[in-house]
């Protein structure tokens, strides 16, 4: 029973429809969710870089308000008091003057201030209010030519300096001079302190804003700070995340503390020379910032455009991957089909089920037409194989290469019987590794190749068992097999096995390996004829040797390669001495068994390589290639001892004993070019009769040169 082939597993494709709705479902989810994460995350970042902004100009202020209501205000005192000392008379350069100007100008400076009235070198001439605290650090105040610029340049606001126990103090100084002589200089300081700073708050909070403002000095804070409820005294350090924050951005930054959202931003305080002395920090709280939807508007234009392009642009790849591409695969596979281009498989990798159905039921069809256009094909290309005239091994050769190709297997092999021109049988293989089993090997075995051979028959095996696999099967790597008997009109003549097949057996496999059996059968039948035929024409039928005919074409190519090789080549003339008289007395019966007797003997002690040949009654010819005078007499010699030392036993008992005569030539010792040897071989046969017979002579090329040649 045939085997049928495994039931291909059904793949399953999701419908298109289904598809492409869950695409568009997943653009409009994603639509949304980049909208609303663009418009969060838009909204955070514009919050944040309003915050910042705000922080930003919010230390802007706080320092143009302390540095208005400290620098600033020193400067302008100094120039009003330098102006006053310089125009009135009553002032002069001594310090008791000076001393005097100062008490009047206490009386209009601020609670804290400084006044100083130095000389011009520095010195310190007055001082009002007069206090025991140390002095201000005046090597930023002296100086050259900028002290004349400090009340006349337009942008001249004063500047910092430290005072005792890291104080921060706004300075302004002033030159005087009288009648333009220079006497010296006005400093004015005013401290910057915790008043200054509520001040600076307030007027910040006025305009909306809720901050806080803390002065640095050398990193540390020079004046108290109270934030989000916590008290950190003079000297101390702000907290880690309010410092990062500053450190991070340089200007302003974002920091949480507690629980609460801050910016931070900080202005610096310089000196007279540039050189920053603090940093006046303002913490804004985080009130949040209100988001106008015009803010918004195109950011979320441009994101909602991303996504339905993105859209777009999914659903085009869609299609193409599940319509365009496979629909254009599957047409130009339809075409090849409609061009008889059955080999190239009809594949469709990905689409919609619709498509992956088609594009199945198509590939059954072109896998059927494929099939039976293959099969068809190898039946004319082995018929046509068979019936060449090429050898017979090579011809099988070809067949069990086509054999293997059509039914998609690894091993086959031809098993032909012993016959009498074969006496060891015939096995071909192909898959299989030199050397193979003999046949002896194979029918003496008990697995399944040897039960075949004693007893042939039709047998498929798509899983050979355990006792099915001895030796030779598990040398050949056998696993499955089909195996056709090639049977004659008279008697089997072998066995086919194809074996190892990748796909299961099918009836058009039988139906094959069956056509190609009985193609074998003739094919092997026809050559075992022509070699009969063959054999026939060539020898002679009581001897068993060559006859005259393919004698002479043999030695004319002998003489052809021996005149292109410059070889020597010799040629044994031979016959029976008084050979009638056997006939005469014994009768022809007794004759033809001496010729048999004398055939056997004579290829018997000549080279394998040497042909001999009937030439026409008691007459034969000794044809030995490559072999030289000297060496052709020893033969000749040692064929004449064996022939007078041979008896032949008669069927009335009695025994005849005979001789021959040899008479032998050499070519091309002595000739200018070929001559016809056997006449040549001929005269010496003549010459050893001539000299009584029983003798070996070769004729003497070298004498005879001139000689004229018998043709």
């Amino acid at each position: 029973m045939a085997n049928q082939p495994a039931p291909r597993r059904r793949v399953r494709h999701k419908s298109f429809t289904a598809q492409f709705a869950l695409v568009l479902v997943a653009v409009g989810v994603a639509t949304a969710v980049v909208a609303g994460a663009v418009a969060w995350v838009e909204t955070q970042h514009a919050r944040s870089q309003q915050d910042e902004q705000t922080g930003a100009g919010a230390s802007r202020l706080a320092s143009s308000l302390v540095q208005m209501q400290t620098a600033a205000v020193s400067q302008r005192f100094a120039c009003e008091v330098a102006a006053l000392a310089s125009t009135g008379p009553a002032y002069g350069a001594g310090s008791a003057s000076l001393k005097t100007l100062a008490q009047a100008a206490v009386a209009n400076a601020s609670p804290g201030q400084v006044l100083l009235f130095l000389g011009t070198g520095g010195q310190v001439l007055a001082r009002a209010p007069a206090a025991s605290s140390p002095l201000p650090s005046l090597n930023v105040v002296v100086g050259g030519g900028s002290l004349s610029r400090r009340c006349t340049a337009p942008t001249s606001r004063g500047f910092f300096t430290y005072g005792s126990k890291r104080s921060l103090l706004g300075a302004g100084i002033a030159p005087v001079s009288v009648s333009g002589r220079a006497l010296g200089a006005v400093a004015v300081f005013t401290p910057v302190g915790v008043r200054a700073l509520q001040y600076t708050q307030k007027l910040i909070d006025t305009a909306g804003l809720h901050s806080t403002t803390a002065l640095l000095v050398r990193g540390r804070l020079a004046l108290p700070l109270e934030l989000n409820g916590v008290k950190y005294p003079r000297g101390s350090s702000l907290p880690d995340s309010l410092g990062a924050a500053l450190g991070a951005s340089g200007g302003a930054g974002q920091a949480s503390l507690d629980g609460s959202q801050y910016v931070v931003a900080e202005q610096p305080l310089s000196g007279s020379s540039g050189l920053v002395l603090a940093k006046l920090v303002v913490f804004e709280s985080g009130a949040g910032v209100g988001v106008s939807v015009a803010d918004l508007a195109l950011p979320l234009a441009l994101a909602v455009a991303g996504v339905l392009l993105l859209g777009m642009a999914l659903v085009f790849l869609l299609v193409e991957h599940f319509l365009n591409r496979p629909l254009r695969r599957l047409d130009i596979a339809v075409q090849r089909l409609g061009l008889d281009a059955y080999a190239t498989p009809v594949t469709v990798d990905s689409g919609a089920e619709e498509i992956t159905r088609l594009a199945a039921n198509f590939e059954l069809v072109r896998k059927q037409l494929r099939r039976q256009l293959l099969i068809a094909t190898g039946r004319t290309v082995i018929a046509s194989t068979l019936t060449g005239n090429a050898p017979l091994e090579q011809t099988l050769d070809q067949v069990l290469r086509s054999l293997t190709n059509l039914l998609d297997a690894d091993i086959a092999m031809i098993l032909l019987r012993p016959q009498p021109q074969m006496p060891r049988g015939l096995l071909l293989s192909t898959g299989i590794a030199e050397p193979g089993p003999t046949w002896a090997e194979l029918e003496s075995t008990h697995g399944i190749i040897g039960s075949l051979i004693r007893e042939p028959r039709f047998l498929v095996r798509t899983h050979l068992r355990p006792d099915e696999r001895s030796e030779p099967e598990e040398q050949l790597g056998l696993r499955d097999c089909l195996v056709e008997p090639m049977r004659s009109e008279d008697h089997d003549l072998g066995l086919l096995l194809v074996g190892n097949k990748r796909n299961a057996y099918l009836d058009e496999d039988y139906t094959l390996c069956r056509g190609v059996a009985d193609q074998i059968v003739i094919a092997v039948e026809k050559s075992t004829r022509l070699a009969v035929t063959q054999r026939e024409a060539t020898t002679d039928e009581m001897t068993g040797l060559y006859n005259y005919r393919f004698l002479v074409g043999y030695l004319d190519q002998q003489v052809n390669v021996a005149e292109r090789a410059s070889s020597p080549l010799s040629v044994l003339m031979l016959d029976l001495d008084h050979f009638k008289d056997v006939n005469d007395t014994h009768g022809h019966p007794a004759g033809d068994r001496l010729l048999r007797q004398f055939a056997s003997l004579m290829v018997e002690t000549i080279r394998k390589s040497d042909l001999a040949a009937r030439y026409g009654g008691e007459e034969f010819v000794v044809v030995m290639a490559n072999t030289s005078r000297a060496d052709a007499e020893v033969v000749a010699d040692k064929i004449r001892s064996a022939v007078e030392a041979m008896s032949v036993g008669l069927n009335d008992g009695a025994k005849v004993q005979i001789t021959v005569s040899i008479g032998g030539v050499t070519f091309p010792e002595g000739s200018k070019g070929a001559r016809n040897l056997l006449d040549l071989a001929d005269r010496a046969l003549y010459a050893a009769k001539r000299n009584g017979r029983n003798r070996v002579e070769f004729l003497d090329l070298t004498a005879l040169a001139s000689e004229p040649v018998k043709s």
